[in-house]
């Protein structure tokens, strides 16, 4: 059943929080639903939707659960199936989108070092200043690939790049990666990403991060990565049509959201440009809610792999 719109106003307890109300309201609506609190389940509500039979909120609007860019072009022609994901309140589609669309507004200079330094200890950050952020970029297999059976195109959560290199980033929340392609059972989804961004990188340097929200979540995501930082592993499983040997590959790591937060945080302080600040802070307070709702997400049927 359809809930509406309620009357009633924001209840005084979401209110008192130290972050925006009005950035966060229906953030604060589902946690107080999920801890069973009568007096603010209105503000659940307040987001037009219904619980799913695993009692998951599904809004009927995927722009609710984005607090920026909710009318860019690229959601006119974006597949039904994306959209329904949006709509989920364990959505990691809303959450990579309300995060890297807004360090998007925010000068590289600022936060491509630090999440940099989370992402990849001990090494130097590459040079920021013409650095571009895209989301759900579509890339190609290795032609060589296609010898040994068909595989689509692959869609990359996040790609930040420059003229020198490029990043892949494939953000988890409260699910794993694949394990296999129809075609590929072996084929994983860190080793894919691996393959196609050493190809679409060209001559440039490249590095790969899965993003999850810790490795219990991410148990099999987590053990690959750890496994492809030995790079003779990687080659030796793509030898067949990668006689290459991948000589952009430099960097695989893991990157936690939580870091990601303190890279907003360190952002809304940093930035040179007011709005810039603005954006940042506004993102940084909304993850940092998310992400306790986040560590007990319910299984739904609406994740996206």
């Amino acid at each position: 059943m359809k809930n509406s719109r309620p009357r009633e106003p924001l209840a005084n307890g979401c209110e008192s929080r130290t972050y925006d109300p009005r950035l966060s309201a229906r953030a604060c609506a589902l946690e107080a639903v999920q801890h069973n609190n009568p007096q603010s389940r209105a503000q659940r509500m307040a987001v037009e939707g219904r619980l799913s039979p695993s009692g998951v909120w599904i809004a009927d609007d995927f722009r609710s659960n984005l607090i920026i860019d909710r009318y860019d072009p690229v959601f006119a022609d974006m597949r039904a199936s994306k959209l329904k994901h949006l709509r989920s309140a364990n959505s990691e589609d809303a959450v990579t989108w309300n995060v890297f669309r807004s360090l998007r507004q925010v000068a590289p200079e600022v936060w491509l070092p630090e999440l940099w330094r989370h992402a990849f200890p001990g090494t130097s950050a590459p040079e920021p200043g013409r650095a571009t952020v895209s989301l759900w970029k579509s890339v190609a297999p290795p032609l060589g690939l296609l010898a040994g059976g068909d595989e689509g195109e692959s869609e990359i959560d996040v790609v930040i790049e420059a003229p020198t290199w490029v990043w892949f980033i494939e953000a988890k929340l409260g699910s794993d990666i694949s394990t296999g392609t129809t075609t590929r059972s072996e084929r994983d989804q860190v080793l894919r990403n691996i393959d196609v961004g050493t190809h679409y990188a060209g001559v440039r340097d490249f590095q790969f991060s899965l993003l999850i929200l810790s490795e219990p979540r991410s148990r099999k995501g987590a053990d690959r990565v750890d496994q492809y930082r030995t790079f003779d592993i990687v080659r030796s499983l793509l030898a067949l049509h990668r006689p290459d040997g991948l000589p952009n590959l430099q960097h695989v790591g893991l990157l936690k959201w939580s870091k990601v937060a303190q890279v907003l945080s360190y952002a809304a302080t940093n930035a040179p440009q007011a709005d810039e600040r603005i954006h940042a802070e506004r993102a940084a307070s909304w993850l940092r809610h998310k992400l306790p709702e986040a560590d007990n997400l319910l299984p739904d049927s609406n994740h996206h792999g």
